[in-house]
């Protein structure tokens, strides 16, 4: 922003006063640094869409498949060894209530029990886990830094602009001039729905603070500057207004009123821009979170139908090799009867 004053009087080819980034100039001689520096901001999409299928596609740690690889182990052995006294599949019995005769012995009980137990824990404590993450504390990823942007999946677009400094500092995420001229030209102010871009920091927290824009969409700025400059106050030569101005800026920093107003600003924006984990005191339970237990009830007969329809196929596989083979086994028998005739 720049706000240029010209003097009163005749003759003077240059301005009293420039409100600018700092440019040391020859004909300026007074230059009132401002105690808040400026610069550019990433500016990137919010996304409050709940991500619930990510969640059930995080695989197991190394100790639970352990623990699950014994359990298997475990059981089929103890079928094997011990037919009398676990004379079905145990695991069947456990996992899929298969029926069981009423009076069993007191170790198959006990075993019973145990592995029951087990399972009952190992599947309370996944369904806790997976709710947690799929409710309250995860949503679409959501950068914070200049390191995560990098990391993330997101890519940077500034149309209409070429940033040679921004391409330096996030190596890979800016997108071609062109490229982003045509997206713009395409989609217009909706491609931000998609990608960040690189602003002046003022003009990216007024986006924070009016939440959602007249797209219907809504925007967070990260807390590293891309680029940072001093604002400074930049007086001419012969300009009588540098004394007053360097006693008011000084008396209005000493005084606090400048770090009042810039901590409760910051506060508002803090509050605007922090994220759901944060306010897991103020709402428990949303309406919403119902979607993640239908999604596992879903996914839990989806899996079901994917096992029964491999079981079905398996039993018709073995059913035709099974009289296969018993037609190749009546082939040789009648063969051989030939031959000994």
């Amino acid at each position: 922003m720049v706000n240029n004053e010209r003097t009163p009087l005749d003759g003077r080819p240059e301005f009293d006063l420039t409100f600018a980034y700092t440019d040391f100039r020859p004909h300026y001689m007074h230059d009132v640094t401002l105690k808040e520096h400026g610069g550019y901001c990433v500016l990137c999409p919010f996304h409050t869409e709940r991500d619930f299928l990510r969640h059930l596609l995080k695989p197991f740690s190394f100790g639970i498949w352990l623990v699950l690889g014994a359990l298997i182990v475990v059981c089929r052995l103890l079928g094997r060894l011990l037919p009398s006294l676990f004379p079905r599949n145990l695991l069947e019995e456990i996992f899929f209530s298969a029926s069981i005769p009423h009076r069993l012995p007191f170790p198959t009980r006990v075993v019973s029990f145990a592995v029951t137990v087990l399972i009952f824990f190992l599947s309370e404590a996944y369904n806790a886990k997976i709710v947690s993450l799929m409710s309250i504390s995860k949503y679409f990823d959501r950068p914070e830094t200049v390191r995560d942007l990098i990391e993330s999946d997101f890519r940077i677009a500034i149309p209409g602009v070429r940033a040679p400094l921004i391409a330096e500092a996030f190596p890979g995420k800016l997108i071609s001039r062109r490229r982003a001229d045509a997206i713009y030209r395409e989609r217009g102010d909706l491609m931000y729905t998609e990608y960040c871009t690189v602003t002046y920091c003022y003009l990216a927290y007024m986006n924070v603070v009016i939440g959602r824009n007249q797209y219907g969409f809504q925007q967070y700025v990260l807390k590293d500057m891309v680029v940072q400059r001093m604002l400074t106050i930049q007086l001419s030569t012969h300009s009588p207004f540098y004394e007053q101005f360097a006693e008011f800026f000084e008396r209005y920093y000493q005084s606090g009123i400048w770090m009042h107003r810039l901590e409760y600003m910051n506060r508002k924006l803090v509050r605007d821009m922090e994220p759901i984990r944060n306010r897991f005191g103020e709402v428990v339970f949303h309406f919403d979170d119902l979607a993640c237990v239908w999604v596992l009830i879903i996914v839990g007969w989806l899996l079901g139908t994917v096992g029964l329809g491999a079981e079905l196929l398996w039993m018709f596989v073995q059913q035709k090799l099974r009289s296969r083979w018993q037609r190749l086994k009546r082939y040789v028998h009648l063969g051989y009867h030939k031959l000994l005739k």
